[in-house]
Parts: structure tokens; sequence; C-alpha cells
């Protein structure tokens, strides 16, 4: 198995009640043949392929890879869905964006 930089996994609750588990993997940045740096996002079972996401370095790739993986987690509670941590508590999506967005 491939070396994992960050594992996030989160249950969605549909609105129709249908529990969900999700498991978010990043890759290790790489540098590509281009100079760009890639990480690998797969939030499964969403999406079948992982998704390539490139940066200027790695620093960037990587916080670009979580960046994705949160959008795609906030579209879903967007959508209806309640986000629950592995123990049945409330997931602290906002906890993870409050970094993302600058305070006024």
């Amino acid at each position: 198995m491939k070396p994992l930089a960050a594992l996030l996994t989160v249950v969605a609750v549909l609105p129709d009640g249908k529990r969900v588990e999700l498991n978010a993997t990043i890759r290790p940045p790489f540098e590509d043949d281009d100079g760009q740096w890639v990480s690998r996002v797969q939030l499964k079972p969403l999406q079948k392929e992982p998704l390539d996401v490139r940066g200027v370095d790695s620093f960037h790739a990587l916080w670009l890879a979580c960046s994705l993986v949160l959008r795609l987690l906030s579209q879903l509670a967007g959508e209806g869905a309640r986000l629950e941590a592995a123990d049945g508590s409330e997931f602290p999506l906002e906890a993870y964006l409050s970094g993302l967005t600058p305070k006024t």
C-alpha cells in the first residue's frame, strides 16, 4: 500500500437517513516532470479515481489537497448531509474551515 500524507474518516448521514462512511486519503506530494508538485486526493466512495492536485511546491500541493477535501465535505453539508465523526459526534467542519477564511 502506498504511504499516506493524511487520512480523514467522516460519516455522512444523508437527508434520506442513509449513512455513508467517507474516507478521504491524501498521498504525499511528488515532483512531476514539469516541475509542479502533485498530491493525489480521493474521497471514497464518492470518487472512484484519485484527483491530482497541483501546486508550485510540496507544501502548496498538500495545502490544496486538504482544502479540496474540506470543500467536498462542505458541499455535502450544503446539500443537507449531516457529518459525523467516527464516534457519532458532530464532525467539527467549521473548526477545520476556520483557518481558511480571513478574520475581519
